[in-house]
């Protein structure tokens, strides 16, 4: 184990830094600190940062390194005396320069940098992969527009599609299928596997997987072994029912009865029921069955019978498991290869490549280059590596980026560098492929890539040293005390010691830099339901909410704000029940599914209305009908909610529309699918103040409609799409956070309450093992259970379960780093899971000890005591009814803020709002400047140019009530389907309207009479109008 020489990666001496990053160390400021150090480094060379790459995890993180990288610059130009600068002061001494003269480097990188914003190379590794795949294009045999797909769900869908649409002409495989579902509906699941291949699917993407699957058999052959492998289990079986038999003719021969044995309940469950079909048990005969005795009679022939048949369970116990398992999960297998198959001929067939298939494609193109021929190809070369949340990064990942590393830091004659980021405690996604052993191995120096040929006793080809961040700048004393205390004793339960070392007392430990000795509080709960109450996991849920609503409720009354704190639980299941109960209490919650358009309560009374006009006897429609209504106040009031809903169910349309006649409103035949939804919107008066949630199902109507969407396949298309359109809240909101621990990682709360335990158990986890039984099978892959566990090597299996209870332990540590003022946890004090079994430990209480209460509570800051704006109250299904405040994410244009727009989203909009009735035009033109589609200089604009149509001749039938208006209709001419704007029907002619933004073109008159002649064959007298807006 290497010993840090330093905390201060600036003073670090080696070529490859790794910094050993605990929560709240200041991780991300030592790392923009050691950025614009090497930017600055140069004294005559503005684009120095330009050399450097830096990797972050995800997409917000890499926005916001940038954004960091630039605000330092600039806040330090803009010093009139840059001594006083804390943050550069470390810089200018590392490069042994005056603070003016770094300074004036500042200046002209940060000008640079401000010109050309793009060339800031901080990005994902994902993003760079991409761009080493555009790289060597034809080296891989891909075509020059080869296009990315990064709904990979999407795909897997469209080839599961692809998959059932071949199921015709291989009859076997549709046969294994219809087995497959078979032995779903015996175990109580869902009769339909597309979630289940599906997941396979997104599965075999993981870098380990996909090879694994790669080395299969065919999915035809993978079936006839199948056939083959359950003909040996038949032979087992067949075995299995004639020992049973042997053993009832030995008690008949003999006259015997079972009383006449010890253990006899055991010869009954075993010898006589279980044994007799052994294609539905398993063997499991014990040393009590194996171990009976005969109290008279043919005591040594009984004896002889009962070794006999221990043997052969001894011979045959594993392999019977292991048979069920491979022939169960060889169906599974074949369906998923051939779903791969699918989705291969799918990407040819499309010209697409889904992003998580980069890796496999560099990683071999790698192998077969030289690194300096890489870099000849790539067209620059960096000076500087940084990779942050190392401890995230696959294997794959990181041996596709060290060839790049390796070179810099041994080929140049520059003092280049590499410097990495991470913490193996914070290590959670080892199901997305990062492996934390990876940064342990660097961390602890045994890591041999650095050296010739990658041999531990080979010289090394460049310096690499650890710094490990020891302090903390974000948490109160008490909790980090805590935390020191609490980790390195729950890391005994690891088996392994590279794992065990992360959480010793000098990994683990920190120096608190926040608030004084002694403040910050730490207090555990250990519930108990009132006396005489039978536990049950919803009593003790119900418990767990009445505390969380008592402890939010004392923490306002301390003078914090509702968004100070955040609930974080391990389930979204935990996560809904939690914040439905807040809500029916006044605390108004903000959750992922609030924030999810597909969830949202506006969207759910879009899709109905559409069902409804698919099926007007859509009963589950009718229901969500009905039910947003009674919410919104609109139903009969003579009528109890529930009494409503059931008629409306029972009546169908008719009685919904005797009701409430407004939904006789909502027409289709001739609208757009845009206008339908408006319609929707304002007949139940959901148009009448701004909501988020209607302006994102409204731009997402748009999109289909835009993409040539039918009625008809609008269903389907929503239930899928609008579950990945999130709207983003606004930071000043007054609202409990609630969030799964995944989601919570990297961010900061005043208070974190865990009100469920953290339980250990790895649920549905698959690896794969070796495979003697079959020569075509090398390898397979088992779920781990308590009944698979025996099917595992020893040493494989022991590796296994250290992993596990090491990612568990990170889990908690992630959720106990959270907080800065105070940490709150709930546990079952009668059935506490293996968290809550820790901590009672830990704190060495006695069974009548409830509560841990330590240190002192420390009042929030004055300006964080103000009540921000408050969240309105969500409907009862969690899901928040009106979400005014909330704005959407990522819908300006670019020139937002110069008053521009781009042509084409300015056309667009204008499309839209002119498809409403002249008394909507402006509500729709409202909303679009509410989601930042426009700035407030076009939204001036844009009402000058609905002002200028009022008194257009061509338009004025539009207000004529006998006039049929057809709004982006389709019309068929010959094989060409065009959609004019407007189409004008009255009693004398039939007027055509386009709207065209920009110059005029001749295009833009043969369009129009493309127009005219379609409908020629349908319309005597047709009228054509361009109106240029």
């Amino acid at each position: 184990m290497i010993t840090p020489k330093t905390s201060n990666p600036l003073a670090a001496g080696s070529d490859f830094i790794v910094l050993n990053a605990s929560a709240g160390s200041g991780k991300t400021y030592s790392l923009v600190q050691h950025i614009l150090l090497n930017a600055l480094r140069p004294a005559q060379l503005h684009t120095a940062y330009q050399k450097i790459l830096a990797i972050t995890f995800t997409n917000n993180a890499a926005d916001e390194m940038k954004a960091r990288l630039l605000k330092q610059l600039l806040e330090f130009t803009a010093l009139e005396k840059p001594s006083k600068s804390n943050f550069f002061k470390p810089i200018w001494e590392e490069l042994k320069i005056s603070p003016a003269e770094l300074q004036q480097r500042a200046k002209g990188t940060a000008n640079h940098m401000l010109h050309n914003y793009s060339t800031l190379q901080v990005g994902t590794i994902d993003q760079f992969t991409h761009r080493l795949v555009r790289t060597f294009t034809r080296d891989l045999q891909l075509t020059d527009n080869f296009e990315i797909r990064l709904d990979l769900e999407a795909m897997v869908a469209e080839a599961l599609d692809l998959l059932y649409s071949t199921l015709g002409d291989q009859p076997e495989l549709r046969d294994s299928l219809v087995d497959l579902i078979q032995e779903r509906m015996n175990r109580d699941k869902s009769h339909n596997p597309d979630h289940a291949l599906r997941k396979e699917g997104l599965k075999s993407f993981d870098e380990n997987t996909l090879q694994e699957v790669k080395n299969l058999p065919t999915p035809e052959r993978m079936l006839e072994i199948s056939k083959n492998l359950d003909e040996e289990i038949e032979r087992i079986v067949r075995e299995g029912r004639n020992w049973s038999q042997k053993c009832v003719e030995f008690l008949r021969s003999n006259c015997l009865d079972l009383t006449n044995f010890t253990y006899k309940d055991q010869i009954q469950k075993h010898f006589l029921t279980l044994w007799h079909n052994l294609r539905r048990n398993d063997l499991e005969a014990g040393k009590q069955a194996l171990n009976s005795r005969l109290t008279k009679g043919p005591v040594d022939e009984w004896a002889a019978l009962r070794d006999t048949m221990g043997e052969w369970q001894a011979k045959h116990q594993r392999k019977l498991l292991m048979l069920k398992q491979v022939t169960a999960k060889l169906q599974q297998l074949a369906a998923t290869r051939a779903l791969l198959d699918q989705l291969s001929a799918l990407q040819e067939a499309q010209n697409t490549m889904p992003i998580g298939a980069f890796n496999k494609l560099v990683s071999d193109e790698l192998q077969k280059e030289p690194t300096a021929f890489i870099y000849a190809r790539l067209g620059e070369r960096f000076w500087h590596f940084y990779i942050d949340e190392f401890q995230d990064t696959s294997n794959m990942q990181f041996n596709n980026l060290h060839p790049l590393i390796e070179h810099t830091l041994t080929k140049d004659e520059s003092k280049n560098s590499a410097l990495i980021v991470g913490d193996a405690k914070q290590s959670i996604y080892r199901w997305r492929g990062g492996r934390a052993e990876q940064f342990m191995s660097l961390v602890d120096g045994s890591n041999p890539l650095n050296r010739f040929n990658t041999d531990p006793a080979a010289p090394e080809m460049y310096s690499r040293e650890t710094v490990q961040l020891d302090r903390n700048f974000r948490t109160y004393p008490i909790i980090v005390e805590f935390n020191n205390a609490f980790f390195p004793k729950l890391a005994n339960s690891l088996t392994q010691e590279a794992h065990q070392r992360m959480y010793a007392e000098d990994q683990v430990g920190q120096k608190p830099q926040v608030g004084d000795t002694g403040e910050g509080e730490v207090r555990v709960n250990f519930l108990h339901l009132p006396e005489g109450e039978k536990h049950s996991a919803a009593k003790h849920a119900e418990n767990v909410f009445e505390h969380t609503l008592s402890r939010i409720h004392e923490l306002r009354e301390r003078g914090h704000s509702l968004s100070d704190i955040a609930i974080l639980v391990r389930s979204n299941k935990n996560a809904k029940l939690l914040a439905n109960f807040l809500v029916q209490h006044d605390i108004p919650v903000l959750s992922a599914d609030s924030l999810v358009v597909g969830a949202s309560f506006e969207s759910k009374i879009l899709l109905a209305a559409a069902k409804l006009h698919l099926n007007a006897g859509d009963r589950e429609s009718l229901f969500e009908l009905a039910f947003a209504l009674t919410k919104l106040g609109k139903g009969p009031a003579d009528l109890e909610a529930f009494v409503f809903q059931k008629n409306c169910v029972d009546g169908g349309l008719t009685y919904l529309q005797e009701v409430f006649p407004g939904s006789k409103k909502i027409k289709f035949a001739q609208q757009s699918l845009y206008q339908f939804g408006t319609q929707v919107f304002q007949t139940f008066g959901l148009l009448s103040s701004s909501n988020a949630m209607v302006d994102a199902s409204l731009d997402l109507l748009f999109q289909f409609q835009s993409m040539g969407g039918a009625l008809s396949d609008l269903p389907a298309w929503w239930d899928v799409e609008s579950k990945k359109r999130n709207v983003s809240a606004a930071e000043d909101l007054a609202a409990v956070q609630i969030m799964t621990i995944h989601k919570s990682k990297g961010l900061e709360f005043e208070h974190v309450i865990v009100p469920f335990g953290i339980d250990d158990k790895n649920r549905d986890a698959e690896y794969w093992i070796e495979f003697d039984l079959h020569d075509e099978l090398q390898r397979i892959p088992i779920t781990k259970s308590e009944k698979t566990e025996k099917l595992f090597p020893e040493e494989q299996l022991s590796a296994i379960k250290n992993e596990e209870t090491f990612d568990w332990i990170n889990l908690i540590y992630v959720t106990l780093t959270r907080p800065i003022r105070g940490l709150h946890i709930f546990v079952d004090g009668e059935k506490p899971d293996a968290f809550g079994k820790a901590l009672r430990e830990h704190f060495e209480l006695g069974e009548e000890q409830h509560t841990v209460s330590m240190g002192k509570p420390v009042p929030p800051e004055q300006e964080e005591a103000t009540e921000k704006t408050t969240v309105p109250k969500l409907s009862s299904d969690g899901i928040q009814a009106r979400m005014s405040h909330l704005m959407l994410a990522d819908t300006a244009p670019e020139r937002w803020f110069e008053g521009k727009a781009d042509p084409r989203q300015w056309g667009s909009a204008l499309h839209r709002i002119l498809q409403h009735s002249s008394t909507q035009q402006g509500r729709a033109l409202k909303r679009l400047y509410r989601s930042g589609k426009f700035s407030e200089s076009l939204h001036k604009e844009a009402e000058a140019v609905l002002r200028s149509m009022e008194d257009r001749k061509e338009l004025s039938p539009i207000q004529k009530s006998s006039t049929i208006v057809y709004v982006e209709r389709t019309v068929a001419n010959n094989a060409k389907v065009l959609r004019p704007d407007l189409i004008l029907s009255t009693e004398s002619e039939v007027r055509i309207v386009d709207y065209k933004t920009g110059q005029e073109k001749p295009m833009h008159q043969k369009q129009i009479d493309e127009y005219a002649e379609a409908l020629g064959s349908v319309f005597e007298q047709i009228e054509k109008s361009i109106i240029y807006v």
